[in-house]
Protein backbone atom coordinates (compact mmCIF):
# COMPACT_ATOMS: atom_id res chain seq x y z
CA UNK A 1 0.00 0.00 0.00
CA UNK A 2 1.16 3.37 -0.83
CA UNK A 3 1.09 6.43 1.91
CA UNK A 4 -2.22 8.72 1.00
CA UNK A 5 -3.87 6.57 -1.57
CA UNK A 6 -7.29 6.71 -1.48
CA UNK A 7 -9.59 3.72 0.07
CA UNK A 8 -8.44 0.68 -1.87
CA UNK A 9 -11.41 -1.08 -4.00
CA UNK A 10 -11.72 -4.12 -2.37
CA UNK A 11 -12.71 -1.73 1.43
CA UNK A 12 -14.98 0.10 -1.07
CA UNK A 13 -16.40 -3.32 -1.57
CA UNK A 14 -16.98 -3.87 2.17
CA UNK A 15 -18.35 -1.16 3.26
CA UNK A 16 -21.40 -1.35 0.95
CA UNK A 17 -21.79 -5.04 1.11
CA UNK A 18 -23.54 -6.36 4.69
CA UNK A 19 -23.67 -9.64 6.19
CA UNK A 20 -25.69 -10.93 8.94
CA UNK A 21 -23.96 -12.55 12.23
CA UNK A 22 -24.03 -15.97 13.09
CA UNK A 23 -25.61 -16.21 16.47
CA UNK A 24 -24.32 -19.84 17.79
CA UNK A 25 -25.00 -18.68 21.15
CA UNK A 26 -21.09 -18.61 22.05
CA UNK A 27 -19.55 -15.69 23.29
CA UNK A 28 -21.68 -12.10 22.74
CA UNK A 29 -18.85 -9.79 23.23
CA UNK A 30 -15.41 -10.11 21.75
CA UNK A 31 -13.24 -12.94 23.49
CA UNK A 32 -10.73 -12.07 26.02
CA UNK A 33 -7.73 -14.53 27.43
CA UNK A 34 -4.17 -15.61 26.56
CA UNK A 35 -2.62 -17.22 22.98
CA UNK A 36 0.66 -18.67 23.23
CA UNK A 37 2.17 -18.10 19.57
CA UNK A 38 3.45 -14.67 20.24
CA UNK A 39 5.57 -14.87 22.56
CA UNK A 40 6.47 -18.94 22.65
CA UNK A 41 5.83 -19.95 19.03
CA UNK A 42 6.56 -23.97 19.45
CA UNK A 43 8.08 -23.95 22.17
CA UNK A 44 4.97 -24.78 24.51
CA UNK A 45 3.99 -27.61 26.96
CA UNK A 46 1.45 -28.68 29.24
CA UNK A 47 3.84 -26.76 32.40
CA UNK A 48 3.38 -23.31 30.38
CA UNK A 49 -0.28 -23.63 29.96
CA UNK A 50 -0.51 -24.35 33.63
CA UNK A 51 1.54 -21.69 35.26
CA UNK A 52 0.03 -19.23 32.42
CA UNK A 53 -3.19 -19.37 33.58
CA UNK A 54 -2.31 -19.72 37.45
CA UNK A 55 -0.04 -16.49 36.81
CA UNK A 56 -3.40 -14.86 34.75
CA UNK A 57 -5.42 -15.65 37.29
CA UNK A 58 -2.98 -14.48 40.68
CA UNK A 59 -2.64 -11.20 39.05
CA UNK A 60 -6.38 -10.49 38.58
CA UNK A 61 -6.66 -11.25 34.55
CA UNK A 62 -9.34 -13.81 35.47
CA UNK A 63 -11.20 -11.27 37.12
CA UNK A 64 -10.92 -8.64 34.69
CA UNK A 65 -12.50 -10.85 32.20
CA UNK A 66 -9.94 -13.05 30.21
CA UNK A 67 -10.79 -16.34 30.45
CA UNK A 68 -9.77 -17.95 27.86
CA UNK A 69 -6.69 -19.98 27.43
CA UNK A 70 -5.78 -21.06 24.24
CA UNK A 71 -3.09 -22.94 22.64
CA UNK A 72 -1.74 -22.43 18.57
CA UNK A 73 0.10 -24.36 16.80
CA UNK A 74 2.81 -27.01 17.48
CA UNK A 75 0.39 -29.07 20.11
CA UNK A 76 0.54 -32.16 17.58
CA UNK A 77 2.18 -34.65 15.49
CA UNK A 78 2.94 -34.43 12.16
CA UNK A 79 0.54 -37.60 11.16
CA UNK A 80 -2.55 -38.97 12.45
CA UNK A 81 -3.51 -42.36 14.24
CA UNK A 82 -4.59 -45.81 12.37
CA UNK A 83 -8.15 -44.64 13.42
CA UNK A 84 -7.73 -41.02 11.49
CA UNK A 85 -7.57 -39.16 14.92
CA UNK A 86 -5.34 -36.44 15.61
CA UNK A 87 -2.27 -37.23 17.89
CA UNK A 88 -0.96 -35.27 20.99
CA UNK A 89 2.84 -34.90 20.96
CA UNK A 90 3.24 -36.45 24.67
CA UNK A 91 6.57 -34.95 24.93
CA UNK A 92 4.83 -31.41 25.46
CA UNK A 93 1.67 -32.76 26.78
CA UNK A 94 2.34 -35.99 28.73
CA UNK A 95 -0.97 -36.17 30.90
CA UNK A 96 -2.93 -35.71 27.75
CA UNK A 97 -5.54 -32.92 26.70
CA UNK A 98 -8.71 -33.57 29.11
CA UNK A 99 -6.38 -33.60 32.09
CA UNK A 100 -5.17 -29.97 30.84
CA UNK A 101 -8.72 -28.72 29.93
CA UNK A 102 -10.08 -30.24 33.49
CA UNK A 103 -6.80 -28.03 35.19
CA UNK A 104 -8.16 -24.68 33.06
CA UNK A 105 -11.66 -25.22 33.75
CA UNK A 106 -10.74 -25.79 37.66
CA UNK A 107 -9.36 -22.45 37.98
CA UNK A 108 -12.44 -21.14 36.35
CA UNK A 109 -10.69 -20.62 32.81
CA UNK A 110 -12.09 -21.82 29.34
CA UNK A 111 -9.81 -23.87 26.90
CA UNK A 112 -8.95 -23.24 23.36
CA UNK A 113 -7.48 -25.58 20.69
CA UNK A 114 -5.79 -25.16 17.10
CA UNK A 115 -5.79 -26.68 14.06
CA UNK A 116 -5.57 -25.45 9.76
CA UNK A 117 -7.90 -25.86 7.55
CA UNK A 118 -5.51 -27.39 5.02
CA UNK A 119 -3.55 -30.64 5.04
CA UNK A 120 -0.74 -29.55 7.30
CA UNK A 121 -0.56 -27.02 9.88
CA UNK A 122 1.22 -23.74 9.56
CA UNK A 123 4.21 -25.45 11.34
CA UNK A 124 3.89 -28.53 9.70
CA UNK A 125 1.95 -30.51 11.57
CA UNK A 126 -1.13 -32.69 11.24
CA UNK A 127 -4.19 -30.41 9.72
CA UNK A 128 -7.79 -30.55 9.25
CA UNK A 129 -8.80 -30.21 5.73
CA UNK A 130 -11.47 -33.61 5.66
CA UNK A 131 -11.33 -34.09 8.85
CA UNK A 132 -13.59 -31.32 10.14
CA UNK A 133 -16.26 -33.52 12.06
CA UNK A 134 -13.67 -35.73 13.45
CA UNK A 135 -11.96 -33.20 14.63
CA UNK A 136 -14.67 -31.19 16.46
CA UNK A 137 -16.01 -33.95 17.83
CA UNK A 138 -12.22 -34.86 19.41
CA UNK A 139 -12.23 -31.42 20.75
CA UNK A 140 -15.24 -31.57 22.01
CA UNK A 141 -14.32 -34.65 23.92
CA UNK A 142 -11.43 -33.45 25.32
CA UNK A 143 -13.11 -30.50 26.90
CA UNK A 144 -11.85 -27.48 24.57
CA UNK A 145 -14.28 -24.13 24.39
CA UNK A 146 -12.66 -22.73 21.99
CA UNK A 147 -11.23 -23.84 17.87
CA UNK A 148 -9.03 -21.39 16.27
CA UNK A 149 -8.89 -22.12 12.50
CA UNK A 150 -5.58 -21.66 10.13
CA UNK A 151 -4.89 -21.10 6.64
CA UNK A 152 -1.98 -22.68 5.83
CA UNK A 153 -1.65 -25.16 3.46
CA UNK A 154 -5.23 -25.27 1.66
CA UNK A 155 -4.49 -24.63 -1.71
CA UNK A 156 -6.04 -27.53 -3.37
CA UNK A 157 -9.33 -26.90 -1.93
CA UNK A 158 -11.30 -26.72 -5.36
CA UNK A 159 -14.14 -24.14 -3.82
CA UNK A 160 -13.89 -20.53 -2.29
CA UNK A 161 -12.32 -19.75 1.08
CA UNK A 162 -15.64 -19.31 2.26
CA UNK A 163 -16.82 -22.74 1.44
CA UNK A 164 -13.35 -24.52 2.92
CA UNK A 165 -14.15 -22.33 6.27
CA UNK A 166 -18.14 -23.39 6.49
CA UNK A 167 -16.76 -27.03 7.10
CA UNK A 168 -15.57 -26.44 10.08
CA UNK A 169 -18.70 -24.74 10.99
CA UNK A 170 -20.69 -27.38 9.13
CA UNK A 171 -18.96 -29.79 11.79
CA UNK A 172 -19.78 -27.34 14.25
CA UNK A 173 -23.45 -27.21 14.17
CA UNK A 174 -23.30 -31.31 13.65
CA UNK A 175 -21.47 -31.76 16.57
CA UNK A 176 -23.92 -29.49 19.09
CA UNK A 177 -26.55 -31.94 18.13
CA UNK A 178 -24.86 -34.72 19.11
CA UNK A 179 -23.29 -33.32 22.25
CA UNK A 180 -25.20 -30.08 23.13
CA UNK A 181 -22.20 -28.02 22.98
CA UNK A 182 -20.93 -25.28 20.21
CA UNK A 183 -17.32 -23.90 20.79
CA UNK A 184 -15.86 -20.34 19.87
CA UNK A 185 -15.18 -20.62 16.29
CA UNK A 186 -12.14 -18.19 15.36
CA UNK A 187 -10.69 -18.27 11.78
CA UNK A 188 -7.56 -17.18 10.00
CA UNK A 189 -7.74 -16.17 6.62
CA UNK A 190 -5.42 -14.61 4.24
CA UNK A 191 -4.36 -14.27 0.81
CA UNK A 192 -7.56 -12.59 -0.72
CA UNK A 193 -8.30 -10.78 2.96
CA UNK A 194 -12.12 -10.45 2.65
CA UNK A 195 -13.43 -12.51 5.04
CA UNK A 196 -15.36 -9.41 6.93
CA UNK A 197 -18.03 -10.19 3.53
CA UNK A 198 -18.33 -13.70 4.49
CA UNK A 199 -16.98 -14.95 7.63
CA UNK A 200 -19.55 -13.47 10.29
CA UNK A 201 -22.14 -15.71 9.16
CA UNK A 202 -20.13 -18.55 9.78
CA UNK A 203 -18.13 -17.57 12.93
CA UNK A 204 -17.41 -15.71 15.77
CA UNK A 205 -14.64 -14.15 14.47
CA UNK A 206 -12.00 -13.55 11.24
CA UNK A 207 -8.42 -12.08 11.00
CA UNK A 208 -8.54 -9.09 8.93
CA UNK A 209 -4.83 -8.48 8.10
CA UNK A 210 -1.42 -10.13 8.01
CA UNK A 211 0.22 -11.42 11.31
CA UNK A 212 1.23 -8.84 13.82
CA UNK A 213 4.85 -7.89 14.34
CA UNK A 214 5.49 -6.31 18.33
CA UNK A 215 6.43 -3.23 16.35
CA UNK A 216 4.78 -0.08 15.50
CA UNK A 217 4.68 0.21 11.98
CA UNK A 218 2.66 -3.17 11.98
CA UNK A 219 0.01 -1.60 14.59
CA UNK A 220 -0.81 1.37 12.43
CA UNK A 221 -0.86 -1.20 8.92
CA UNK A 222 -3.33 -3.11 10.51
CA UNK A 223 -5.58 -0.29 12.65
CA UNK A 224 -5.71 1.31 8.80
CA UNK A 225 -7.56 -1.64 7.53
CA UNK A 226 -9.68 -1.73 10.70
CA UNK A 227 -10.91 1.90 10.52
CA UNK A 228 -12.65 0.90 7.31
CA UNK A 229 -14.51 -2.39 8.29
CA UNK A 230 -15.95 -1.53 11.29
CA UNK A 231 -19.77 -2.12 10.30
CA UNK A 232 -19.05 -6.09 9.46
CA UNK A 233 -18.17 -6.28 13.23
CA UNK A 234 -21.18 -6.85 15.96
CA UNK A 235 -22.15 -9.11 18.71
CA UNK A 236 -21.36 -13.07 17.90
CA UNK A 237 -19.34 -12.08 15.33
CA UNK A 238 -15.85 -9.85 15.23
CA UNK A 239 -12.88 -8.78 13.08
CA UNK A 240 -10.34 -10.04 15.11
CA UNK A 241 -6.88 -7.57 14.84
CA UNK A 242 -4.87 -10.60 15.24
CA UNK A 243 -3.29 -10.80 19.46
CA UNK A 244 -1.73 -8.46 21.51
CA UNK A 245 1.96 -7.39 21.40
CA UNK A 246 1.78 -6.02 24.83
CA UNK A 247 4.87 -6.75 27.19
CA UNK A 248 6.49 -7.73 23.37
CA UNK A 249 9.61 -6.38 21.66
CA UNK A 250 10.43 -2.73 21.30
CA UNK A 251 6.78 -1.17 21.84
CA UNK A 252 6.96 1.54 24.07
CA UNK A 253 4.59 2.32 26.97
CA UNK A 254 2.65 4.70 25.02
CA UNK A 255 2.81 2.41 22.03
CA UNK A 256 1.27 -0.57 24.18
CA UNK A 257 -1.21 1.92 25.51
CA UNK A 258 -2.33 2.69 21.85
CA UNK A 259 -2.16 -0.73 20.85
CA UNK A 260 -4.16 -2.21 23.76
CA UNK A 261 -7.01 0.87 23.55
CA UNK A 262 -7.22 0.33 19.27
CA UNK A 263 -8.31 -2.98 19.36
CA UNK A 264 -10.15 -3.31 22.48
CA UNK A 265 -12.34 -0.03 21.20
CA UNK A 266 -12.13 -1.51 17.57
CA UNK A 267 -14.24 -4.77 19.32
CA UNK A 268 -11.07 -7.12 18.68
CA UNK A 269 -11.01 -9.80 20.77
CA UNK A 270 -8.30 -9.29 23.36
CA UNK A 271 -6.21 -12.00 23.37
CA UNK A 272 -2.59 -11.47 25.03
CA UNK A 273 0.43 -13.36 23.52
CA UNK A 274 3.51 -12.49 26.58
CA UNK A 275 5.02 -14.28 29.20
CA UNK A 276 2.95 -13.32 32.26
CA UNK A 277 5.94 -13.76 34.53
CA UNK A 278 8.00 -11.29 32.61
CA UNK A 279 4.95 -8.65 32.56
CA UNK A 280 6.23 -5.03 33.46
CA UNK A 281 3.63 -3.60 36.01
CA UNK A 282 3.26 -1.04 33.68
CA UNK A 283 2.27 -3.19 30.66
CA UNK A 284 -0.34 -5.24 33.67
CA UNK A 285 -1.65 -1.92 33.94
CA UNK A 286 -2.31 -1.14 30.50
CA UNK A 287 -4.10 -4.62 30.23
CA UNK A 288 -6.21 -4.60 33.57
CA UNK A 289 -7.89 -1.07 32.89
CA UNK A 290 -11.26 -1.96 33.34
CA UNK A 291 -12.61 1.40 31.82
CA UNK A 292 -11.00 0.02 28.59
CA UNK A 293 -12.44 -3.21 29.10
CA UNK A 294 -16.03 -2.20 29.48
CA UNK A 295 -16.22 -0.57 26.00
CA UNK A 296 -14.99 -3.65 24.23
CA UNK A 297 -17.65 -5.55 26.42
CA UNK A 298 -20.60 -3.76 26.50
CA UNK A 299 -23.30 -5.84 26.29
CA UNK A 300 -25.43 -3.42 25.20
CA UNK A 301 -23.80 -1.98 21.83
CA UNK A 302 -22.27 -3.96 19.89
CA UNK A 303 -20.63 -1.70 17.32
CA UNK A 304 -17.37 -0.92 17.74
CA UNK A 305 -15.86 2.51 17.58
CA UNK A 306 -15.44 4.17 13.63
CA UNK A 307 -13.66 6.79 12.58
CA UNK A 308 -15.16 10.19 12.28
CA UNK A 309 -11.93 12.50 12.14
CA UNK A 310 -9.31 11.48 10.05
CA UNK A 311 -7.01 14.20 11.51
CA UNK A 312 -3.71 14.96 9.58
CA UNK A 313 -5.14 13.07 6.53
CA UNK A 314 -8.67 13.57 4.39
CA UNK A 315 -11.33 12.33 5.53
CA UNK A 316 -11.17 8.62 3.93
CA UNK A 317 -7.40 8.44 3.50
CA UNK A 318 -6.04 4.78 3.73
CA UNK A 319 -2.17 5.43 5.13
CA UNK A 320 -0.75 2.41 6.96
CA UNK A 321 1.61 4.87 8.55
CA UNK A 322 -1.03 7.58 9.39
CA UNK A 323 -4.40 6.35 10.24
CA UNK A 324 -6.96 7.98 10.93
CA UNK A 325 -6.97 9.48 14.32
CA UNK A 326 -10.46 10.27 15.83
CA UNK A 327 -12.90 7.64 16.56
CA UNK A 328 -16.39 7.51 18.10
CA UNK A 329 -18.68 4.94 19.21
CA UNK A 330 -21.86 4.64 21.77
CA UNK A 331 -20.93 3.14 24.90
CA UNK A 332 -24.47 1.13 27.20
CA UNK A 333 -27.01 3.77 25.27
CA UNK A 334 -26.98 6.40 22.27
CA UNK A 335 -26.17 9.24 25.87
CA UNK A 336 -23.10 7.61 26.20
CA UNK A 337 -20.33 8.52 23.63
CA UNK A 338 -16.66 6.90 23.83
CA UNK A 339 -14.14 8.92 22.09
CA UNK A 340 -10.69 7.96 20.79
CA UNK A 341 -7.62 9.98 19.57
CA UNK A 342 -4.19 7.91 18.67
CA UNK A 343 -1.04 10.79 17.97
CA UNK A 344 0.90 9.32 15.20
CA UNK A 345 2.77 11.95 14.54
CA UNK A 346 6.81 12.05 15.79
CA UNK A 347 6.12 14.86 18.51
CA UNK A 348 4.05 16.18 21.13
CA UNK A 349 0.23 17.57 19.78
CA UNK A 350 -2.92 19.16 20.93
CA UNK A 351 -6.30 17.05 19.89
CA UNK A 352 -8.99 19.42 18.66
CA UNK A 353 -12.34 18.97 17.23
CA UNK A 354 -16.19 19.94 17.41
CA UNK A 355 -19.00 17.76 18.36
CA UNK A 356 -20.76 18.05 14.59
CA UNK A 357 -17.75 16.26 13.31
CA UNK A 358 -18.94 12.83 14.81
CA UNK A 359 -22.22 11.17 14.36
CA UNK A 360 -22.03 10.22 18.09
CA UNK A 361 -22.62 13.71 19.66
CA UNK A 362 -25.14 16.16 19.46
CA UNK A 363 -23.88 19.80 18.31
CA UNK A 364 -26.39 21.44 20.36
CA UNK A 365 -25.66 19.40 23.51
CA UNK A 366 -23.42 19.35 26.43
CA UNK A 367 -21.19 16.49 27.59
CA UNK A 368 -19.65 15.91 30.99
CA UNK A 369 -15.76 14.26 29.89
CA UNK A 370 -14.25 11.39 31.79
CA UNK A 371 -10.33 10.65 30.36
CA UNK A 372 -10.12 6.76 30.91
CA UNK A 373 -6.42 6.34 30.98
CA UNK A 374 -6.38 9.23 33.63
CA UNK A 375 -9.36 7.86 35.36
CA UNK A 376 -11.13 11.35 35.89
CA UNK A 377 -13.62 13.50 35.31
CA UNK A 378 -12.67 16.62 32.91
CA UNK A 379 -16.06 18.98 33.36
CA UNK A 380 -18.88 19.59 31.12
CA UNK A 381 -18.18 20.74 27.42
CA UNK A 382 -20.05 22.06 24.80
CA UNK A 383 -20.04 22.19 20.61
CA UNK A 384 -16.32 21.57 20.66
CA UNK A 385 -13.50 19.64 22.75
CA UNK A 386 -9.91 20.12 23.54
CA UNK A 387 -7.33 18.43 25.06
CA UNK A 388 -2.83 19.14 25.22
CA UNK A 389 0.51 17.57 25.45
CA UNK A 390 -0.48 14.76 23.86
CA UNK A 391 2.88 12.53 23.26
CA UNK A 392 4.14 10.95 20.04
CA UNK A 393 2.30 7.59 19.69
CA UNK A 394 0.34 8.03 22.97
CA UNK A 395 -3.65 7.66 23.22
CA UNK A 396 -6.30 9.70 24.58
CA UNK A 397 -10.24 7.73 25.12
CA UNK A 398 -13.19 9.50 26.80
CA UNK A 399 -16.34 9.08 27.70
CA UNK A 400 -18.92 12.03 26.82
CA UNK A 401 -21.85 11.89 28.64
CA UNK A 402 -24.49 13.69 26.96
CA UNK A 403 -26.22 16.38 30.05
CA UNK A 404 -30.30 16.77 30.31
Amino acid sequence: MMKNTKLPALLMLAITLGTSAWDNGVQKTPAMGFNTWNRFACQISETLIRQTATQMKELGFLAAGYNYVNIDDCWNTGSRDASGQLVVDSTKFPSGMKNLTNFLHGLGFKAGIYEDQGTKTCAGFAGSLNHELTDARTFVDWGFDYAKIDNCNGDGFPGSNAERFKRWTDALIQVKKETGKMLFYSLVEWQSFDAWTWAPAIANSWRMYDDIGANWRSITNILNTASFIGQYSNFYAHNDLDMLEIGNGALTLAEQRSHFTAWALAKSPLLIGTDFSKLSQDSIKILLNPEIIAINQDTTIGEPLKPFFWGKNPDGTSDPNFPAQYWSGYWKDVKHTAIMYINFNERTVDLNFTFARSPHLKADKEYAVRDLWKHEDKGVYGNYFFDGSIPSHDVRAYIFTEQD
